[in-house]
């Protein structure tokens, strides 16, 4: 239909704006600036998880994982609830970048939510662990 080439078109498109955006805010330290330039961008579309994971898969390949947590992190203060597949997507640009620090920490915030943590996380946050030689933290993540 129309409606559904607009939105493809759109989170092609759309997307890779939005990623120059955040990265170029992320760039300046003006991480409190992100939720701004994503509300005017991306509108009520960055509250459905498609677009929001769509989002997140562009930052990963650009590998930009503090960008990805600031995106991540403004989803969370807007109560979307993080899914299992928008928080496996930050983990693993944690992974690519060795964030171990940040890897961990959105684990245990899923892991205190009402959303179960699944071996592919759990995988990816100890593997972060790994780049970043934090082996005892690895370790402990196993328990």
């Amino acid at each position: 239909s129309a409606s559904s080439a607009g939105t493809h078109t759109w989170m092609q498109l759309g997307v890779q704006n939005v990623c120059r955006d955040v990265k170029a805010l992320m760039d300046k330290g003006r991480r409190d600036d992100v939720e701004l330039i994503l509300h005017r961008r991306m509108g009520d579309r960055l509250f459905d998880e498609g677009h929001a994971m769509h989002l997140l898969r562009e930052l990963a390949k650009a590998n930009e994982c503090k960008a990805s947590l600031a995106v991540l992190h403004c989803l969370q203060q807007r109560n979307l609830q993080t899914s299992v597949y928008l928080a496996s997507a930050a983990i693993s640009i944690c992974r690519k970048e060795s964030a171990w620090i940040q890897a961990v920490r959105i684990l245990c915030e899923v892991a205190n939510s009402r959303v179960e943590c699944d071996t592919i996380m759990y995988n990816a946050a100890v593997s972060a662990c790994e780049k970043g030689e934090q082996w005892v933290v690895a370790l402990q993540l196993f328990r």
